[in-house]
């Protein structure tokens, strides 16, 4: 939790001993302006989180207090909402690992043999193959997607093109990709499900 500095005794030079011009500032800021951090952050994060974003916005001013402007509340409010923005990429990523492994429990506890195993290896080395064979730029955009756990804005982000451009470029991809015949004529895989 954050200790707020009591509002009612002005900040003067017998508070501040010892204390430089620069912390003597941002401690002038963090008295004013931090309640107003803390309620933003409410409304967007709740009361637990909050706390934490507006320490972690407060670290970001310090470290970059010559970039603040005066008056600072705008300034303080909009890193406060990249921290919050931060912290949600980070929990959605949190997530999807959570669900990738979970996943992947799944599938190893429903092997109910060898045979299940091996028909499980030919699936991925038939997805691995169909894969492979793709364009290369729509083997980037599934796999940002797939195995990154990508946002489609974020993946365009990272690819340097526009969020619309990236859908399409997945659309294309997904549809290529299901378009492609799983087995070949002949491959293994497919004389052994026939076998079956």
């Amino acid at each position: 939790r954050l200790a707020w500095p009591d509002r009612s005794q002005p900040l003067g030079p017998r508070t501040l001993l010892g204390v430089s011009g620069r912390e003597e500032e941002f401690t002038r800021c963090w008295v004013a302006e931090a309640p107003r951090v803390l309620a933003f952050a409410r409304r967007h994060v709740g009361d637990q989180t909050a706390h934490d974003v507006v320490a972690e916005m407060f670290l970001v001013a310090w470290r970059r207090w010559d970039d603040v402007p005066d008056p600072a509340i705008g300034w303080l409010l909009s890193t406060a909402r990249r921290t919050m923005q931060n912290r949600a990429r980070g929990d959605r990523r949190l997530r999807g690992l959570r669900e990738r492994v979970a996943l992947l429990d799944r599938v190893a506890a429903d092997l109910d043999g060898p045979t299940d195993a091996a028909e499980v290896a030919l699936e991925r080395s038939e997805a691995l193959e169909r894969l492979a064979r793709l364009d290369p730029s729509h083997r980037e955009a599934l796999l940002l997607v797939a195995w990154d756990g990508l946002s489609a804005d974020e993946a365009a982000a990272a690819l340097g093109i526009r969020p619309a451009a990236f859908r399409k470029r997945l659309s294309r991809a997904r549809a290529a990709l299901e378009a492609m015949n799983p087995v070949q004529a002949g491959h293994p895989a497919q004389s052994i499900r026939e076998s079956r």
